[in-house]
C-alpha cells in the first residue's frame, strides 16, 4: 500500500468540514457559480441574486475562474489590489426556511510572490444599499494567505436581529491585506443558504464499470470522504488491492491495477472502511459484477446511425449538421481517443460515455446548444463540414482500428429534390455486420431526420436473397479483386484457390469489393478456381455460387485479335455485329481496344472501346459486339449459344460500304478491314441480313477473296462461333490446294464456293489462275500475271466471268507460275460443281 502523508490540522479541518457540508441533504438556496458571469456591476446582478462592486469577464477584480472550482468546476474569484477590495452582495430570501444558515466552500491562490492575505468579512442588512451591520472577519486575518489551499467549509449562522425578516442581503467584503508585494486571491464555490438536515445514512455502491484494460470504477450513492476513498487497503478485486485508486469526482473513484483485466470475466469486489463526508462508513460490500472493457469498441458495435449531410432553415429541425451513433453493444463504451473524420478530416472525439442501446449525436460544438433537446452530444470543436454531394464517413478506435466506415452519394436520396430538402439519411437495420453504405435510405418522418430518436425507416425484416459475384478479376499480377452483388464480410483463413495463389493479405476495398494481396505473381492464361465459402452478406446468407474462377489475362499484341466477320446490312430495325477472334494461345484483356471506323479522309473515326469495365477474350474464341444481344440471338438462332458482347453504340457501317478499324489502348492500328456488298455471293439476291464471313484467319482482312457471304444453312450469320465458311487445312503441304474439292453454289450440300490456295518457297513468283469445263473451255479467270507472296488465295463461288451460275458437273484448275529466271510450274486440280440431289 502507498503511503499519504498530509498535514494533521489541515487533513482533520478538511475531513470534518466536508463531512458536515457535502452530505447534508440539502432544502435551499444555492449558486456553484456554473453558469457564465453577465459582466455588469452593482447595482445590475452579474447572476441571479448576486451583486459585485467591478465584475469583469477577465482575471482580474470579480470574475469567474473556470475549472478551479470543486473537482476542476467553475468557481468566484476575487482578486484585491492595492486599490482595489472586492465585495459580494447575496439577496436571501429568508421566509422559505425555518432555520436557515449559511454554508460555502472558500480558499485562497496564490498571485504572485506577495507576502499579503486576502482579509474576508462579512455583514448583513435588510437593504440592499445600506445599513449593513459592523464587519467580522471570516476565520482570521491570515485565514487566506498568498499560497494555494484546499477548499473548505465556512458555515455562518444568521444573527438573531434578523429572524422573522422576509429578504436579508448578505455582503462578503475581500480586502487587500498587510504585508509586501501581491494580495491572495480568494475563490468561492457552492454556495448554501437554507435548512440543511444532519445525514444520518451511510454510503452505497451504486455502480462498478470498467474504465480501461486495467481500471475499473466504483461509483457511490453520495458524495464520499476524499482520504479514506483512496486508500488502496479499502478495495479488493478478486483479492488484489489497486495500486492506485483516485477521485475523479466526489462520489466517483478510479482503481487501477498493475495487470490488464480480462474483457467479459466475472469479478468479486470487495469495499470496505470508507465513510460519507458526515462520517457514515459504508458496510462492508462484497459484489460480483462482469467486467467489460469500455474503450474495446469492435468493428460494427459503434455504428453511424443518421447522418444530415445537408440541413436546411426555417424546417422542424435545427439549420445543425449532425451523426448520429448507436452503440450495438451490451455494455457501456467511451468515446474517448476514438476518431471521427470525413474524406478531408480527422477529429478526435471527446469522453463520453455510452450507455448500450443510446443513440448519441456528433455535432459542432458552436451549434450544441440548438441540439440539446435531442438527447446526449458530442460537441465537436472543428467540425469536419459534410459535403452535400456525398462524402465517406469512419469511426476509428483507439488505436486507429476501422469501427464503422459509411459513404452516401447524391443518388443516396433517389430524388435529387430531396438532396437540399433538409431530409437526412438513415439506416434500415443497424445490427447488420458490415457496411450500410448502399442501404441507407431518405429519412420518412414528418420532421425530415430522427436525431436521438429511432430511425422512421427502421427496419429488421429478414434478408433472404442470397449474394452472388458479380465480378472477379485481377488488377495485376500481385492482385486479385471480387467484386459482390451487395455488401459482406469474410474470414481470411477459409478463402482458398486451386492452382495455389500465394495469398499475402485480404481486405474490403469497399463494402462489396474483396481485394486479395499476393505474395508471388499470378501465373498469365491459367485458370484459378477461388472459393469463397467463407463470404456472407450482412444477414449471414452465403454465396449463391461460392466457387469463381478468375485468368490473369494479357495485353493482345498485332495479329492476336482479328476482325473475322461483320453484319452491316441487318433486316430493318435489327441490330448490327462486328465478330472478333482471337487466335492466339493467351486468354486477352481487350476492354480497352477500339472498334472504329474511316472518316472522308481515311482517318479514324468514331472510336469506342470495347468494354468500360474490361473483358477476358478466351484463345482461339469467338466474341459478336452487337448494341441488343437478345435480337441478335432471335436473328441467329442456331447461334444463341455462341459469345456475345452488347455496347451501347456501334461505329457507324454504312450499307453502301465503309471500313471497320480495330486499335489498341495506345492507339496503334491492329486491323482494317474495308467492306461493301460485291463482296457478298454473286448468286445472292437480297443481301439484306446476310453477313460477310472471313474465309481464312491467317490470310490478310484486307484481302477480298478471304471474305464471303454466310451460309444459309447457319441462318446467313454465325455471331460469337465459328464462320460457316471457315478454311482451316490451307498451307499445309502441297503447293496449290483446293477446299473443298466439292462445292454447292446454291447451299444445298455445304459450302457455296471452294477456296484455292498456295504456299511457295520465296516470293516473286507471277502466277495465271483459270477454270475449264470437261470441254477445255474457258469458264473462269481467278487472276491472270499475278505477282505472288509466299502464300495467298482466291475463292470460286461457282460462277463464269459474266457473272452465271455454271452448270454442275467437272471443272479443272490450270494454274501457271514462272520466275524471272524462266522456270515454269504448271498444276491442274479437278473440281466439282454439285447440285441439289
Amino acid at each position: 500500500m502507498k503511503s499519504l502523508f498530509l498535514d494533521s490540522n489541515l487533513l482533520v479541518h478538511l475531513f470534518f468540514a466536508l463531512l458536515l457540508y457535502q452530505a447534508s441533504e440539502v432544502h435551499a438556496q444555492t449558486q456553484a457559480f456554473e453558469l457564465d458571469f453577465n459582466p455588469v456591476s452593482f447595482p445590475s446582478q452579474f447572476l441571479p441574486g448576486w451583486y459585485g462592486n467591478e465584475v469583469r469577464n477577465s482575471s482580474s477584480r470579480i470574475f469567474q475562474e473556470k475549472g478551479h472550482g470543486v473537482n476542476q468546476s467553475h468557481a468566484l474569484a476575487v482578486q484585491p489590489i492595492s486599490t482595489f477590495n472586492g465585495e459580494l452582495i447575496v439577496r436571501l430570501s429568508v421566509s422559505e426556511f425555518t432555520a436557515p444558515k449559511i454554508q460555502f466552500l472558500a480558499k485562497s491562490s496564490k498571485n504572485g510572490n506577495g507576502s499579503r492575505a486576502a482579509e474576508v468579512y462579512f455583514s448583513w442588512s435588510n437593504s440592499l444599499n445600506e445599513n449593513f451591520s459592523t464587519p467580522q472577519i471570516l476565520g482570521s486575518l491570515e485565514e487566506f494567505p498568498n499560497e494555494e489551499q484546499e477548499f473548505r467549509l465556512f458555515e455562518i449562522h444568521m444573527p438573531d436581529q434578523f429572524k422573522g425578516s422576509d429578504l436579508l442581503f448578505f455582503k462578503l467584503e475581500v480586502r487587500y491585506g498587510n504585508g509586501a508585494g501581491t494580495c491572495a486571491r480568494w475563490l468561492l464555490d457552492d454556495f448554501v443558504f437554507g435548512d440543511i438536515a444532519e445525514d444520518t445514512l451511510p454510503p452505497s455502491v451504486q455502480m462498478v464499470r470498467g474504465f480501461n484494460d486495467n481500471e475499473i470504477q466504483v461509483e457511490f450513492s453520495e458524495a464520499i470522504d476524499p482520504v479514506f476513498s483512496i486508500i488502496q487497503l479499502n478495495y479488493k478485486l478478486d483479492g488484489q488491492e489497486p495500486d492506485l485508486v483516485r477521485l475523479e469526482s466526489d462520489s466517483l473513484a478510479t482503481l487501477t491495477f498493475s495487470s490488464p483485466l480480462v474483457h467479459g470475466e466475472e469479478l468479486d469486489l470487495q469495499v470496505s472502511q470508507i465513510p460519507d463526508l458526515a462520517g457514515n462508513f459504508i458496510k462492508d460490500t462484497l459484489l460480483s459484477f462482469r467486467y467489460h472493457n469500455p474503450i474495446l469498441i469492435p468493428y460494427k458495435s459503434l455504428v453511424i446511425n443518421e447522418i444530415m449531410p445537408a440541413p436546411k432553415a426555417d424546417l422542424d429541425l435545427p439549420n445543425v449538421e449532425y451523426v448520429e451513433l448507436r452503440n450495438n453493444l451490451d455494455y457501456p463504451i467511451r468515446t474517448k481517443g476514438m476518431a471521427w473524420s470525413n474524406s478531408r478530416n480527422t477529429v478526435e472525439l471527446s469522453d463520453v460515455w455510452i450507455d448500450p442501446e443510446e443513440l448519441i449525436l456528433l455535432v459542432p460544438s458552436n451549434q450544441q446548444q440548438e441540439m440539446r433537446e435531442f438527447g446526449t452530444l458530442i460537441p465537436v470543436g472543428s467540425w469536419p463540414t459534410l459535403l452535400n454531394a456525398g462524402d465517406q464517413l469512419e469511426l476509428k478506435g483507439r488505436e486507429g482500428d476501422l469501427v464503422d466506415r459509411i459513404s452516401y452519394s447524391s443518388e443516396s436520396w433517389d430524388d435529387p429534390e430531396l438532396r437540399n430538402s433538409g431530409f437526412s439519411l438513415e439506416v434500415v437495420n443497424p445490427f447488420l455486420d458490415c457496411e450500410q453504405s448502399t442501404f441507407l435510405k431518405v429519412s420518412n418522418s414528418l420532421f425530415r431526420g430522427t436525431p436521438g430518436s429511432r430511425n422512421s425507416v427502421f427496419d429488421l425484416s429478414p434478408d433472404e436473397v442470397l449474394p452472388w459475384v458479380q465480378e472477379i478479376k485481377f488488377l495485376d499480377s500481385l492482385t486479385l479483386q471480387v467484386q459482390f452483388s451487395e455488401p459482406i464480410k469474410w474470414s481470411f483463413e477459409e478463402i482458398k484457390n486451386q492452382p495455389e495463389l500465394d495469398i499475402d493479405t485480404v481486405y474490403l476495398n469497399e463494402a462489396s469489393t474483396l481485394k486479395l494481396e499476393l505474395k508471388s505473381a499470378a501465373a498469365k492464361s491459367i485458370e484459378y478456381r477461388v472459393s469463397l465459402y467463407s463470404v456472407l452478406d450482412c444477414a449471414g446468407n452465403g454465396l449463391k455460387s461460392p466457387i469463381a474462377t478468375v485468368i490473369l489475362s494479357t495485353i493482345p499484341l498485332a495479329g492476336d485479335v482479328i476482325i473475322n466477320e461483320l453484319l452491316f446490312n441487318p433486316q430493318s430495325g435489327r441490330p448490327k455485329f462486328v465478330e472478333l477472334y482471337n487466335r492466339s494461345s493467351n486468354y486477352l484483356q481487350i476492354g480497352d481496344l477500339q472498334l472504329g471506323n474511316l472518316d472522308a479522309n481515311g482517318l479514324p473515326d468514331q472510336l469506342k472501346k470495347i468494354s468500360e469495365s474490361g473483358f477476358i477474350f478466351p484463345p482461339q474464341s469467338y466474341l459478336a459486339i452487337t448494341t441488343d444481344t437478345i435480337l441478335l440471338k432471335q436473328d441467329f438462332p442456331k447461334s444463341s449459344i455462341g459469345n456475345f458482347l452488347q455496347v451501347t453504340i456501334l461505329p457507324s457501317y454504312p450499307i453502301s460500304g465503309g471500313t471497320v478499324v480495330l486499335f489498341s489502348e495506345k492507339q496503334e492500328l491492329l486491323e482494317e478491314f474495308s467492306f461493301d456488298e460485291e463482296m457478298h455471293h454473286p448468286l445472292m439476291r437480297d443481301p439484306k441480313g446476310v453477313s460477310l464471313e472471313r474465309i481464312s484467319i491467317n490470310a490478310p482482312s484486307n484481302l477480298k477473296s478471304n471474305w464471303h457471304s454466310a451460309s444459309g444453312v447457319e441462318d446467313y450469320g454465325t455471331p460469337g462461333k465459328k464462320n460457316s465458311n471457315s478454311f482451316t487445312g490451307e498451307f499445309e503441304s502441297q503447293l496449290i490446294t483446293i477446299s473443298p474439292e466439292v462445292f454447292d453454289p446454291e447451299g444445298n450440300n455445304g459450302n457455296t464456293f471452294t477456296v484455292i490456295s498456295y504456299e511457295l518457297d520465296q516470293p516473286g513468283w507471277v502466277g495465271t489462275f483459270e477454270i475449264y469445263d470437261v470441254g477445255g473451255r474457258i469458264v473462269k479467270v481467278l487472276d491472270r500475271n499475278a505477282i505472288l507472296g509466299n502464300s495467298g488465295m482466291y475463292n470460286w463461288s461457282g460462277t463464269d466471268d459474266s457473272g452465271r451460275k455454271v452448270r454442275p458437273g467437272y471443272y479443272v484448275l490450270l494454274v501457271e507460275l514462272f520466275d524471272l529466271q524462266g522456270e515454269v510450274i504448271r498444276f491442274r486440280k479437278t473440281m466439282v460443281v454439285a447440285t441439289q440431289f
